[in-house]
């Protein structure tokens, strides 16, 4: 293979390719920062409850309850996400990921994603993949399905992109 013409595999998506995904691309949670959210649900509908600003208090115990849902979502959130990913329509789908000069292209069964290497700020090697930053998102791509090569062409066309 040419390191001029590009690289083509393919990978399926089942469950643990989405935890590899999770696990490489998450932020790790601030303990107090994460359940904001979830403490203001609480003031509020304590809040509700004690100054009786409603005729009754079906509202307050709704945003009790909310605040519990909201800190249980925030404690279990790789488990929501993984299942989420495992039942949406895309799962245990081949993914062809192509790279060329132009940029990189996902296809499955139904969709097709072209990212230019222009549009990739950043590309982030960590130990089991590749993280394309794409403004605010991020792509994830599993080094299990590259051989050295194709990070190498990744790596290579990101900077060419850059230094133009």
């Amino acid at each position: 293979m040419s390191k001029d013409s590009g690289f083509t595999t393919e990978y399926t998506l089942d469950k643990a390719f989405f935890a590899e995904c999770f696990d490489q691309t998450s932020q790790p949670i601030k303990f107090p920062h994460a359940y904001w959210k979830s403490l203001l649900f609480l003031i509020f509908g304590v809040g509700l409850l004690e100054l009786e600003l409603l005729p009754n208090g079906y509202v307050g115990w709704f945003f009790i309850v909310l605040s519990v849902v909201e800190a249980f979502s925030v404690y279990c959130r790789r488990t929501w996400w993984l299942w989420r990913q495992t039942i949406s329509s895309g799962a245990n789908s081949k993914v062809i990921f192509e790279g060329d000069e132009d940029g990189v292209t996902y296809t499955n069964r139904k969709t097709s994603n072209t990212l230019a290497w222009n549009n990739i700020d950043q590309v982030e090697q960590t130990d089991l993949g590749l993280i394309l930053h794409i403004g605010k998102q991020r792509q994830y791509v599993s080094k299990s399905c590259l051989d050295e090569d194709a990070v190498v062409f990744i790596l290579e066309q990101h900077e060419k992109s850059k230094a133009k």
